[in-house]
C-alpha cells in the first residue's frame, strides 16, 4: 500500500469500531481454537503486521513476531513492538523457522498479494503441527469498488476460492465463514454507490465516526464472535478461516460453518 495509507492506518487503528472488532474477533477465534492449556504463553506470528495494533494488543501475554514488507509500516510498527518486528514479503522472503509458532496470522493480507497460494504455504510452513493460521479477507468480487484499487488489492474473495488455499494434505480447516453480516447490508450500500463516484471521491480517508455511533458499531461486529462456527453465515463482508496443521499429514477434511 501506499505510504499514506499506512499513515492512516496509525492513526485509526487502535479507535475504529472496525479494527476494534476485527480484533476481537480474531482473539477470540484463537483462544477458542489454539488448543493446550488454558492462558499458556503463546508464539505467535503475524505475516504483513502493517502498524502493528493486532500485536500490540497481546504483546505482553504472548511472545510475537510481526513481517511487514513496507519500510513506513515497519518504521510504525516497530514503535509499537521494537526489534520484534523484522522486513519480509510473502510468499517467499520470510526469514523465519518453519514449525516454530502455535499461530500464524494473515488478517486482510491475501488481498494485497498476486500470488495468495503461495503465501498461505508459507503461513501453513511457518505454523507448528497441531497450531493454527487464522486468516481474514474481504468478501465478494462484486463489491470490489474504488477504495480497493485504492488499497491495491488484487481481489475480493468467494467462499470457495479462499477455502481452496487450505487444502493442503496436512491441514484441517476448523471454520470457514462469513462474517461481519449484521452491518453488511448498509455496507454493501456504501460499497457500491462509491462505484458511481470519481475515484478520489470513493477512496476518501477512513475516519473514525462520533464515539457513540463508533461504539455501537464495534459492538454489533464483535457480538458475531460468538457466532461464528456456532450458527451459519451465509453471508458478510469479510471471511475468516481457521486452519490447523495437523500432527501427521492426512487426508485433508474441512469443517465450514
Amino acid at each position: 500500500m501506499d505510504a499514506k495509507l499506512y499513515d492512516e492506518l496509525w492513526r485509526v487503528e487502535q479507535d475504529h469500531w472496525w479494527f476494534r472488532a476485527r480484533r476481537h474477533i480474531v482473539w477470540s477465534l484463537v483462544g477458542r481454537y489454539v488448543g493446550g492449556p488454558p492462558n499458556r504463553r503463546l508464539q505467535i506470528c503475524e505475516l504483513g503486521c502493517g502498524t502493528g495494533g493486532n500485536l500490540a494488543a497481546v504483546a505482553d501475554q504472548h511472545d510475537v513476531v510481526g513481517v511487514e514488507c513496507s519500510p513506513h509500516a515497519l518504521d510504525y510498527a516497530q514503535r509499537r513492538l521494537g526489534n520484534r518486528v523484522r522486513r519480509g514479503s510473502l510468499p517467499d522472503d520470510i526469514d523465519l523457522p518453519s514449525d516454530s509458532f502455535d499461530v500464524v496470522l494473515l488478517t486482510d493480507v491475501l488481498e494485497h498479494i498476486e500470488d495468495d497460494a503461495g503465501s498461505a504455504r508459507t503461513a501453513l510452513r511457518l505454523v507448528r503441527p497441531g497450531g493454527i493460521v487464522v486468516a481474514t479477507v474481504p468478501a465478494y468480487q462484486w463489491l470490489y469498488s474504488p477504495r480497493d484499487a485504492h488499497h491495491h488489492h488484487f481481489r475480493r474473495y468467494g467462499k470457495r476460492r479462499f477455502g481452496a488455499l487450505w487444502t493442503a494434505p496436512n491441514t484441517q480447516t476448523l471454520l470457514l465463514s462469513h462474517y461481519n453480516a449484521l452491518l453488511f447490508a448498509p455496507a454493501a450500500v456504501v460499497r457500491l454507490a462509491s462505484k458511481l463516484s470519481s475515484p478520489r471521491e470513493a477512496a476518501g480517508d477512513l475516519r473514525i465516526p462520533p464515539r457513540p455511533l463508533n461504539g455501537l458499531l464495534a459492538h454489533v461486529m464483535r457480538s458475531e464472535a460468538n457466532l461464528l462456527g456456532r450458527m451459519p453465515m451465509p453471508f458478510g463482508l469479510s471471511l475468516v478461516a481457521v486452519v490447523r496443521k495437523r500432527l501427521c499429514a492426512s487426508t485433508s477434511s474441512r469443517v465450514a460453518a
